[in-house]
């Protein structure tokens, strides 16, 4: 068993500094520069792992989302600056977030604020998947192959996060990412119905009263800051305990392989051996 730990830890090890590199795409490693002084013969190098603030020569954009573009400063060294958050975890306090996002929600009155201008098609079998189990390398439905809207049971198109700034015209930020997790939940795309569903609560749509006609009509109701803020929290939990349980479920699996007698991992054993026997 002890054998095989120093592999284990070598193999760790580079999946840290792998999710490391990719926090950190601008920070520097591989350029190898050379400088010398004229009073001295002595050389210094430096090696640089990504072409940087500091090569003025590059010419390279960024591939990053736009979401993570947002501000020179942001990339602090923190984790969660390459995770969506769903504006949780940020600097800024919270409460200032959420009345910046409740700024951008009031203006969204129906889904054709959110680009779904068309009547509705069906909604089709597929999900989106949540960001912690492949969501975050899932393409939009509208994204894939043989996708058509001229046909008769087209299903209806996802909301990206891209098409919603588009939209909303809303600055990315915290504050954008907070109103999109309230619609998408731990999903990288929402979907129409649901959008129309939370809307909905948003404006208090559907509400009505009894005029001196006693004829019922539907009213203008302001929006709802209560029930932004509980479709907000909703969202954020859905996208935390996804990553709790994808976290949950590897780490599980790791300690299997770390430690092969320990009591799970027993568990684990007895339980694929009754499977095989039923099987069988």
């Amino acid at each position: 068993m002890w054998n095989n730990l120093p592999h284990i830890i070598i193999y760790i090890s580079l999946h840290l500094m792998a999710i490391h590199a990719f926090s950190h795409p601008t920070k520097g490693v591989i350029r190898y520069t050379s400088s010398s002084s004229s009073s001295s013969s002595s050389s210094c190098t430096r090696l640089y792992l990504f072409k940087g603030e500091n090569n003025k020569n590059s010419s390279n954009k960024s591939t990053r989302p736009i979401q993570f573009e947002t501000s020179k400063n942001k990339n602090k060294g923190n984790i969660f600056d390459s995770i969506f958050t769903g504006g949780a975890f940020e600097d800024t306090p919270s409460e200032e977030i959420l009345s910046s996002a409740s700024s951008i929600a009031s203006k969204i009155k129906s889904v054709k604020d959110l680009g779904w201008t068309k009547p509705p098609k069906r909604r089709g079998n597929a999900r989106p998947r949540h960001r912690a189990w492949g969501g975050e390398g899932e393409m939009a439905i509208q994204d894939k192959a043989n996708y058509d809207e001229t046909r008769e049971n087209c299903v209806e198109k996802w909301l990206t996060m891209e098409d919603f700034l588009r939209a909303t015209r809303a600055p990315p930020g915290p504050a954008a990412d907070t109103v999109f997790v309230a619609l998408a939940g731990g999903a990288k795309y929402a979907e129409r119905e649901i959008c129309e569903m939370k809307i909905a609560q948003w404006t208090g749509q559907g509400k009505t009263t009894a005029k001196e006609n006693n004829k019922k009509q539907k009213t203008l109701v302001a929006f709802d800051q209560d029930a932004f803020r509980r479709t907000v929290k909703e969202g954020r939990q859905d996208l935390l305990l996804g990553w709790v349980s994808f976290l949950s479920v590897n780490l599980f699996f790791a300690s299997c392989i770390a430690f092969p007698t320990n009591p799970a991992a027993k568990a684990l054993e007895g339980f694929i051996e009754n499977l095989k026997e039923q099987a069988l």
